[in-house]
């Protein structure tokens, strides 16, 4: 019998590891996960930086253009009366300038559009997470509680063993007494 128990205690304290390790295993593949993500985020960060700075430039040269256009609007001004050829090919600058700027406010839309879901695809990826985060929680609380129940039926177990060993000592005691009744 006492055999029995210690090979349940060990068997159940194998067990018991074998989960420790594969919880183990578990949160390290999730940390490796959750660092990849991290990298795809920063990298993501990182294009979003250059696209920013890529439409301060563009913003740059459409101030610069509107100066330019300015400019080249008071030259035609003053050489309107002198060169209607000079005006003509002053209008077809403006019209290509206008549609360089129709370009850059398409390639504005395009950005709006690629952050707005950026931003969703990551408050996606952190609901996630915290559905992650709340599932973790609930396993270890089952886990505390399983070992909680163990604990107690071990303590239960060797409570009864106790017990057992306490009657088995006082009934070989007095077996061995001698016994002083007369004989029937």
């Amino acid at each position: 019998m006492k055999s029995f128990q210690q090979n349940l205690l060990i068997a159940l304290a194998f067990a018991l590891c074998a989960l420790c390790v594969w919880q183990w295993h578990f949160q390290t593949v999730e940390r490796g996960w959750l660092a990849d993500r991290n990298q795809d985020i920063a990298a993501r960060d990182t294009k979003i930086q250059g696209y920013t700075n890529s439409l301060d430039k563009m913003n740059q040269q459409i101030s610069r253009m509107d100066q330019t256009i300015a400019g080249l609007n008071d030259n035609l001004n003053q050489t309107l009366k002198t060169n209607s050829d000079f005006i003509i090919q002053q209008k077809r600058e403006i019209a290509r300038l206008g549609a360089s700027n129709d370009t850059l406010f398409s390639d504005v839309a395009q950005y709006t559009n690629a952050l707005a879901t950026l931003q969703s695809n990551l408050s996606s990826a952190y609901d996630g997470i915290k559905t992650q985060n709340t599932n973790l929680e609930l396993l270890a609380a089952d886990r505390d509680k399983w070992y909680k129940m163990y604990t107690n039926t071990v303590s239960q177990y060797n409570g009864l063993v106790g017990q057992y060993t306490n009657i088995v000592d006082r009934l070989n005691k007095l077996q061995a007494a001698p016994t002083n009744a007369p004989p029937k």
